[in-house]
Parts: C-alpha cells; structure tokens; sequence
C-alpha cells in the first residue's frame, strides 16, 4: 500500500510546532522585560518626576502592540499547527480502519476536519441489506499530492479519523457510474440552496 504520511511528516509538524512556540516565549519574555524596564524606570525617578505619563504610555502602546501580534499568532498559526501535529500523532496511535470500496469523485469543497483542509473522496459501496449504493466519503489532506483514483476505481484504503493514511489501487476501472444520476443530485442541491436564499431576501 501507499503510504501518505511517514516519520519525516511527523518530525516536521513537531518541529515546526517548536519553532512556532519559541517564537512565542520569546516576543513574551521581551515585552516582559520592557513592561518591568519601565517599572524600573519609573520607581527610579525623582519625587517631583515620578507623575511622567510617557512609560505609562510607552507600556500601553506596547502592550495593544503585543496583543494585536500575539493573539492572532497564537489562535491562527500555532493552533492550526498543532491540529496538524496532534493529527498525525493519531495517526500513528489510533484506532483504524480497513475498507474496499469502488471511487466515484473528489469532493473538491470548502472542506474542513479537524480545522485541516480537506478534500472529499468519495467512494461507493454496495449495501446488502439496503439493496441499494451508499455514499461514503473520506478525506485526504490537501498537502498531500492527490492520488492517481479515476472514476470506478476499486480501492483499498485504511482511514484514521476519517483520514485517509494508505491507499492501494486493486482495479483499474472496475465499475462504471452513471454520471446523470449524481449530477442530478448536485443540481437539486443547488436548487434547494437558491430557493432557501431567495426565501431569506423576500423576509428581510
């Protein structure tokens, strides 16, 4: 099988994550070493000088200066970075799963797992008790250069959380779809997405 994560992913996520986090002690130790500079500085002072508003000042703008910098850092980059790594710890603790399925499409949508980008792969299986094809839909990391699946496709893949971590391809073109059916499918979706708006616009 196809591998799409390996030890080298997982070095460089945690590495990544290290620098990120260093990055972060070091801008806080620095505003920390001006906010108590200018404390010094102003216990320092003379009585009569002691009313100076300019360290006062000096350690406001600082301060909404750190903040505007740090937060979105922090809440953006590192958060994202460390989904990133914890992901990939899972994926090489957690629990998986084993599956044979028929490819139909990717999903190429504003998708998300776990605040990773993501791309639906979706797949076909058939159900013996429904009688009947059932969707089910996996996901690939978008950092990762898709897999060589084209449509009818019989694939092996082993999923964590969803994730798909190897494939193997067993036949090429094994099934054939019938395009009309899921396009049909999407344009009622659209459908139904234009009718909500223009309901929405005549309320307001």
């Amino acid at each position: 099988m196809t591998s799409i994560y390996n030890d080298a992913d997982y070095l460089s996520a945690y590495q990544q994550k290290q620098r990120i986090f260093y990055v972060f002690i070091g801008i806080t130790l620095a505003y920390l070493a001006f906010a108590v500079s200018m404390v010094i500085y102003q216990t320092t002072l003379p009585y009569a000088d002691k009313g100076q508003a300019l360290p006062r000042v000096l350690v406001y703008v600082v301060s909404a200066i750190y903040a505007v910098i740090i937060f979105p850092y922090m809440a953006i980059k590192f958060s994202r970075c460390h989904r990133y790594y914890k992901m990939l710890t899972y994926v090489c603790e957690g629990l998986k799963m084993e599956e044979l399925n028929y490819f139909y499409a990717f999903r190429k949508k504003s998708l998300q797992k776990d605040n990773i980008d993501v791309i639906g792969c979706v797949f076909e299986t058939w159900s013996r008790k429904k009688q009947e094809w059932l969707e089910r839909e996996a996901y690939f990391d978008v950092e990762k250069p898709l897999p060589e699946f084209e449509s009818g496709d019989l694939v092996e893949y082993i999923t964590q959380s969803n994730f798909i971590i190897q494939y193997r391809i067993v036949e090429k073109q094994a099934l054939e779809f019938e395009e009309e059916d899921y396009e049909t499918e999407e344009n009622e979706e659209e459908n139904e997405e234009e009718i909500e708006e223009a309901e929405e616009g005549e309320q307001v």
